[in-house]
């Protein structure tokens, strides 16, 4: 049991370790990209003379967005099972941070998570969290639409990553309704999956799908629908709003368009794998972003790294603070045993 246990370690060990370098390849190449053409200087007097109350509002407003988050999250998995909203909001944290190193990587811890405090199928949580990801894909779409009829141009990636969130989307709630509505062909896989299976597998991956479409249940309910979208809408606006605050504070008033541009131009770049800290894609998505009407790249570059440092290197102390306090309450319990 415990070579089989090892074995299982060293081979998530191993993925973190491809995944971790894949990102930080990727954060680098765009990091190279966003420095092309930058007087560092510049940059570095930008930051000198950087606000504090609008820096100081950025974190505000990065908070904000976790604390709906964790609402939204609520939300969703109310049809499914009641979480107490401490545990769901120090969840939402722990994934993030951890998402800011491994990417992808926090769905799965705070699944995990949630999965043992609700005693519900982890598998159940983490289709939730692809509930989640539909939803923010829509709102992706819903401002890509605004930038399209706000804007009598879009450059080219910005026009890219929205079909980019339009093709997401389809391909998210076609997998979802295909898992949810009997089909013939997907009874054909289920019989060729328990025939050419061993049987302990093929139970266990048949209970698994089952547990997994208990999480999709809040899009049964048009309430609950509509409750997510508008919790949606209003958290990203806070990272839009973040992100116009980064600019300000170093000097530049920013469009909304602009703004929304960045925002989108992130989180479709965060679906690649990315290095820690988001380093390199942050960075890119606001020189891309901002330089719509900059003919310069300084001040986007300086933009950038306040909001990595005012929204995502707070997400990982934060996380960090969560995950090392659900660490030493799960001691507790055995210290207390032991004294027993």
């Amino acid at each position: 049991m415990s070579t089989i246990y090892l074995n299982n370690m060293l081979a998530k060990i191993n993925t973190q370790f491809k995944w971790t370098l894949l990102g930080l390849s990727i954060g680098l190449v765009f990091l190279l990209i966003s420095l092309r053409d930058i007087d560092v200087q510049a940059v570095y007097d930008s930051l000198l003379t950087i606000k504090f109350f609008p820096a100081t509002m950025v974190i505000v407003a990065g908070l904000l967005f976790m604390l709906i988050k964790a609402l939204r999250w609520s939300v969703i998995l109310d049809p499914v099972t009641h979480v107490d909203f401490s545990i769901l909001h120090s969840a939402v944290y722990i994934g993030t941070a951890a998402n800011l190193i491994i990417v992808h990587s926090g769905e799965v811890a705070r699944s995990a998570i949630i999965g043992k405090q609700a005693r519900i199928a982890a598998s159940a949580v983490l289709a939730s969290i692809g509930v989640e990801r539909i939803f923010d894909f829509m709102v992706v779409i819903v401002l890509f639409g605004v930038l399209l009829i706000t804007s009598e141009k879009l450059p080219d990636y910005v026009t890219a990553a929205g079909f980019v969130a339009i093709f997401m989307v389809v391909a998210g709630l076609i997998t979802i309704v295909s898992l949810m509505v009997p089909s013939k062909t997907r009874r054909s896989v289920r019989m060729m999956v328990i025939r050419y299976l061993p049987e302990k597998l093929s139970v266990m991956i048949r209970s698994q799908i089952k547990r997994s479409l208990i999480g999709f249940s809040t899009l049964g309910s048009p309430s609950l629908v509509i409750k997510v979208f508008f919790l949606s809408i209003l958290q990203w606006s806070c990272i839009v709003f973040a992100i116009w605050l980064c600019a300000y504070s170093v000097g530049y008033t920013a469009t909304i368009s602009m703004s929304i541009s960045v925002w989108i131009l992130m989180v479709i770049g965060l679906t690649l794998p990315s290095s820690p800290a988001q380093l390199g894609t942050t960075q890119l998505a606001f020189t891309l972003g901002l330089s719509i009407a900059l003919n310069e790249m300084q001040i986007p570059f300086a933009a950038s790294l306040v909001y990595t440092c005012c929204v995502n290197i707070p997400y990982m102390i934060i996380g960090a603070f969560y995950w090392l306090r659900v660490g030493s309450l799960r001691k507790e319990p055995q210290k207390n045993d032991s004294i027993n």
